[in-house]
Order: C-alpha cells, then sequence, then structure tokens
C-alpha cells in the first residue's frame, strides 16, 4: 500500500481496514493483530493503533481483555439505525434539490454510465464506491456535504450488508436503474417520486439483512476469543 504522505498516516491505514472490514476481507470473529498491521503496513505501531481505536470508536473492532482484538460482528440493530438516519435525510436532501431550479447533473450523469460500465465487469467493491458517490453527490448539490461524511461514518454495518447485497443477481441493474429515476425525478421537481424512489432505493440492504439473519447467522454471531495467532490478511487495495 503506497502512503500518501500528505494525509495523516492513521487516516489512511482507518481508510484502509474500514474497507477490508466492509468487504469481507477481514471477517467477523477474525483477530486484528496491531503487530502484524504495522509490518502489513509497514509503518510504526503508533498510526495502527489509532487506527484500530477508532474502528473500535465505530464498532468495527471489539476488544477482548487479555485475548486481543476482532473484528465484530454484524450490529442487526446498527443497520437498521443507520438505514434509518440514512434514508431520512436523504430523502429530505433530494427534496431539498427538487426545489432549488435547474443544476448542472451532468456529474450524475457521468457516475451512473460507470456504473452501467463498471456493472458488466462485475467488480462488486468498484461498484459500491460508484454507488457511494453517487450519494455523497446529492448532499455535496444540497450544500451538506458534512452531514454525507457523518452518515458515512455510522453506516460501516450497513456497508457490509450492501456489499454483500451487490453480487445479487439483477441488484446492479436495480441500483442503476434506481439511481436514474432519483436522478430523473429531482431534475422535473416530482417531490411526489422523488421521495418515493429514494425510500425505495435505500430500502433494499435493509430486506435483505432480513434474509442473511436466516441463510448466514455466522455474520451476526458474537466473535469467541482465542488465543489462536490471527490468519494473514488478504494484501489490502487502496481504493479509487
Amino acid at each position: 500500500m503506497q502512503l500518501d504522505r500528505r494525509r495523516s498516516i492513521a487516516d489512511q491505514i482507518y481508510d484502509e481496514l474500514r474497507r477490508m472490514v466492509v468487504q469481507l476481507e477481514l471477517e467477523p470473529g477474525a483477530a486484528l493483530s496491531e503487530k502484524s498491521m504495522a509490518e502489513l503496513f509497514k509503518v510504526s505501531r503508533t498510526p495502527v493503533r489509532e487506527a484500530i481505536l477508532r474502528l473500535a470508536d465505530h464498532g468495527l473492532v471489539t476488544v477482548a481483555p487479555q485475548f486481543g482484538t476482532f473484528i465484530a460482528a454484524i450490529d442487526p440493530d446498527e443497520v437498521r439505525q443507520a438505514q434509518f438516519m440514512r434514508e431520512n435525510l436523504e430523502v429530505a436532501i433530494a427534496l431539498r434539490l427538487c426545489t432549488t431550479g435547474k443544476r448542472d447533473m451532468a456529474t450524475a450523469r457521468d457516475l451512473v454510465a460507470e456504473q452501467r460500465t463498471v456493472a458488466g465487469s462485475g467488480n462488486f467493491a468498484r461498484f459500491t464506491v460508484l454507488d457511494d458517490r453517487m450519494h455523497a453527490w446529492l448532499f455535496d448539490q444540497a450544500g451538506m456535504g458534512r452531514l454525507w461524511s457523518a452518515i458515512h461514518v455510522k453506516k460501516a454495518h450497513l456497508d457490509r450488508i450492501r456489499f454483500l447485497h451487490v453480487p445479487e443477481p439483477g441488484k446492479i441493474a436495480q441500483v442503476v436503474e434506481q439511481h436514474e429515476a432519483i436522478l430523473e425525478a429531482i431534475e422535473a421537481g416530482d417531490r411526489k417520486a422523488t421521495e418515493r424512489n429514494v425510500r425505495e432505493h435505500t430500502s433494499g440492504s435493509l430486506r435483505y439483512l432480513e434474509t442473511l439473519l436466516v441463510e448466514r447467522p455466522e455474520l451476526f454471531d458474537r466473535p469467541r476469543p482465542s488465543r489462536a495467532r490471527p490468519a494473514a490478511p488478504a494484501a489490502p487495495r487502496m481504493p479509487g
């Protein structure tokens, strides 16, 4: 991983570890060793420790005294709360954009076009990045970019559900179509269609959560502390 010396090393390690947790390269229950992460990223243990503390603050790792640090199980309540916050704030943002007259939709249209291209490649990790950029664009256009940053911190457990959902047959095509419908409704100033489309789009992960609770219960089990040495993690990739 090539670190950008213009940014905080701890921030970059946090971003990469968060990505690895969200994309289940680090699965629930896996041990997270400060020493092995420092070796992996070729840095001292200080920025790794800072990044892991942030992960703990955001509920992505659990610390078991005298045993170690482990990747947290997916918390269904955290998923539901993050989805509630995201859905209702995003509806408010989209409705605000409906009332502000004509605006340049070129960036959003380009994002949708790129999503269609990536959909054909099956690059699910890349698609989820583009999906987030689409929603970040909505908040930026409404002058609420910092609010999206707050949502991003809160939605890590939700993002794990989203990442598991994307490979389902037809899901990517559905997401792209929903993005297009949201943009068209905003462009037309149609408040009812805008709210309906945003709520439909943001509710899919919550429905999929109920499926996973039945089919993949191991993702939601609390990790059991073990003194076993952690498996070597996959080589990290910087997003984008």
